[in-house]
């Protein structure tokens, strides 16, 4: 096996062992927990515009909306809400199960599936329409850590190759002539 070889397979390994360690400290989450959220919706934004969450969490998620009528769509979670100006109660349904829309006071969400998701208008609100949206950042977000941890073992790779590669230089001052003619 080569030099080259060897310093190649060691500094892969490095990169994986980085990689592993970020995704096993990732994996660790607190207990579940409930939570009860409130959302605003209005022309053309949710407010809160963000939700970080945990796995497993049990959301409460209570929506109104402060102007004209809208819609709640969660990708991933098969929900779609559609809100009313200044109500209480709005409707809900499960779009895929082709049901019909039930009056609810709340919506209930277990987050069991770790990433990001949009939430987003899904009745048209006017002319901004396409662009309100929210994300529900539910955590440990896997890829985040590996990748980070990746990025620390590709570091420590490098500072190793480097250190290796200073040690095996000649520390004698070489001083070059200068020919005259």
């Amino acid at each position: 096996m080569t030099k080259k070889l060897k310093k190649s397979i060691l500094l892969i390994l490095i990169i994986i062992i980085g990689s592993v360690t970020g995704v096993l400290i990732g994996w660790s989450s607190p207990d579940p927990v409930s939570r009860n959220i409130l959302i605003k919706a209005r022309q053309y934004a949710y407010d809160p515009p963000v939700i970080k969450v945990n796995k497993g969490d049990t959301l409460h998620i209570k929506l109104t909306s402060l102007d004209v009528v809208h819609g709640f769509f969660v990708e991933g979670y098969d929900i779609d809400a559609r809100i009313f100006s200044h109500q209480k109660k709005f409707n809900m349904r499960h779009p895929s199960e082709g049901k019909k829309w039930t009056e609810v006071e709340e919506l209930v969400l277990i987050t069991d599936k770790t990433g990001k998701f949009r939430y987003r208008c899904s009745n048209t609100c006017g002319t901004m329409h396409p662009f309100m949206q929210g994300e529900l950042i539910v955590q440990p977000n896997t890829t985040y850590h590996a990748g980070v941890g990746g990025i620390v073992g590709l570091f420590l790779g490098m500072i190793w190759m480097f250190t290796r590669r200073i040690k095996r230089q000649d520390p004698s001052v070489q001083i070059s002539r200068i020919d005259s003619n």
